[in-house]
């Protein structure tokens, strides 16, 4: 059987002699409290005292989809922000930066991943790891580059064929995009 009520930050919920803290609790000197405002759960078969947010925060899981700044480019790999997670407007929670090595950049061999990503482009790309460090990939053809500029005047590059292409400076560009460059809002 389960006692649900709202609570808020610091309230005290139960003793910890009858409830065991579990998700949105906390123990202090012998009192399980509300670590956020949400609605309370005591389960009285597991004796858990559990807090479900109204809003909760979001948090990286394996296989979610996420928007990313590239912030720097190597030979091995490129250096991500996480944005945001697709389909989810709330915030992240913890760390943002994610890498992505030379062999996760593509289902085809890269030799260089400065070739594939440049700084500053924006990208979708799913998670692969999220502990001890943020680990993605773009290999796939829903994965890789949706937003980018040129390098020499910094204007929004147009998708030319198999590449990229700068209207204002007349320059071809290259970079692994996804299969809706330009299309993509978030």
């Amino acid at each position: 059987m389960k006692e649900t009520r709202k609570v808020v930050p610091g309230e005290e919920v139960a003793e910890v002699e009858e409830y065991i803290p579990a998700e949105g609790t906390y123990e202090e000197d012998g009192k399980v409290l509300a670590a956020l405002y949400g609605e309370l759960e005591l389960d009285t078969e597991e004796k858990t005292a559990v807090v479900r947010a109204k809003n909760p925060m979001t948090n990286l899981h394996l296989g979610d989809l996420v928007f990313c700044t590239v912030s720097d480019v190597r030979a091995s790999m490129a250096i991500c922000e996480v944005i945001s997670v697709e389909g989810k407007k709330r915030e992240l929670t913890g760390d943002t930066n994610g890498t992505i090595h030379v062999s996760k950049m593509s289902a085809e061999y890269v030799q260089d991943a400065t070739r594939e990503m440049r700084p500053s482009d924006i990208i979708r790309a799913k998670v692969i790891q999220v502990r001890p460090s943020i680990q993605l990939t773009t290999a796939g053809p829903h994965l890789g580059v949706i937003k980018a500029l040129c390098r020499k005047c910094r204007r929004p590059l147009v998708r030319v064929d198999k590449g990229l292409y700068c209207n204002n400076c007349e320059r071809p560009d290259y970079r692994k995009l996804s299969d809706d460059y330009a299309a993509v809002e978030f």
